[in-house]
């Protein structure tokens, strides 16, 4: 279903205007949970409500098994029965309704973000995958034969949109609930950064980059900074692999950035004018990484400030698209 740009939204659009956006990280409004379960009906459905015959479609069970595994794989993880009863649903039907209370009523800001991530993840692989295999040829009849009314590219595409619109500091992208501080750098550089990573196939970076984002939407600065380091290694460390340039054995970043400026990934035209991107490659997030998170802390704890872990993430982002663009348009790319 389409979202619709009503009167009341273009009159505090008009109110706001010039404001500085304040994201929300630690609630999550009664109006977002009620569209995220808007969403979901519209996305999942119900193996219960159907259209049609007395007797459901057979696929109706796979809605079923869609809802148990969003709550039994929660639960299991949370380390609880049921996430709504101490002794945990007795049926699927349970399941399902247990989903949409634990969305709608649940206090802890993280948890209902878990959930919301299992969900969508559920309906960007297995809800995908089963109506293109089933329904390849019409995919209308799958959404009238499913009670399904909204595909999973526009249910994504509208979450993105209720968080932006409530002003609530996440989106979903790569199979994960990922923080925004900056609307614009966010668009900018983390999703060129997933997006080059995710199509280009340079899969341990994409990950590690995508871990980076779950520990500081977590507030694990450290491990943050650490995972983004990581990636940022990775895909220095492909672009070598797949051009078979040599490197050390357990090689620092430094060397690895050595090893692309040798071989020329920039052209030896334009060197010249990047003659400082070396020295920032280097000096960025590597040494965050090693002055904050990648030693012991000693006695007394270290406490890394959100904004130091979020220069990391835009920083190793930028560096990202732009060596694997580099990697992309280099003469004789592999």
């Amino acid at each position: 279903m389409s979202v619709f740009d009503i009167f009341a939204k273009r009159k505090q659009r008009k109110e706001n205007a010039g404001k500085p956006v304040i994201y929300l990280y630690d609630e999550l409004p009664e109006p977002f949970r009620v569209q995220v379960a808007h969403i979901w009906h519209g996305a999942i459905g119900s193996p219960f409500d159907f259209p049609g015959p007395p007797l459901p479609h057979p696929n109706y069970a796979a809605k079923a098994q869609w809802w148990s595994k969003i709550h039994d794989t929660l639960a299991r993880e949370i380390g609880v029965f049921g996430l709504v009863t101490p002794q945990g649903p007795s049926n699927e039907k349970d399941r399902m309704i247990h989903c949409f209370q634990f969305l709608l009523e649940c206090k802890d800001v993280d948890l209902v973000l878990s959930i919301i991530e299992l969900s969508f993840d559920l309906i960007d692989t297995t809800v995908r995958e089963f109506v293109t295999r089933e329904f390849s040829r019409s995919v209308p009849d799958a959404i009238r034969t499913m009670g399904i009314s909204q595909l999973p590219d526009a249910a994504i595409q509208e979450l993105n949109h209720r968080f932006q619109e409530h002003a609530i500091g996440y989106q979903y992208q790569g199979g994960q609930i990922v923080r925004v501080d900056s609307q614009y750098l966010h668009a900018e550089t983390v999703e060129p950064a997933i997006s080059l990573l995710y199509n280009e196939g340079f899969e341990g970076a994409l990950q590690e980059f995508l871990n980076a984002h779950k520990h500081y939407r977590e507030r694990n600065n450290k491990e943050a900074i650490r995972e983004a380091s990581n990636a940022f290694e990775s895909t220095l460390k492909t672009i070598c692999d797949r051009r078979q340039w040599s490197y050390l054995q357990n090689p620092s970043a430094s060397h690895l950035i050595k090893a692309v400026f040798d071989n020329h990934l920039i052209s030896t035209e334009m060197q010249s004018h990047f003659n400082g991107l070396q020295a920032v490659l280097a000096s960025g997030v590597p040494t965050i990484r090693n002055n904050y998170a990648g030693h012991g802390q000693g006695s007394e704890p270290v406490a890394i400030p959100d904004h130091l872990a979020a220069y990391a993430l835009h920083l190793t982002a930028s560096n990202i698209v732009f060596l694997v663009n580099a990697h992309k348009s280099h003469q004789g790319t592999a």
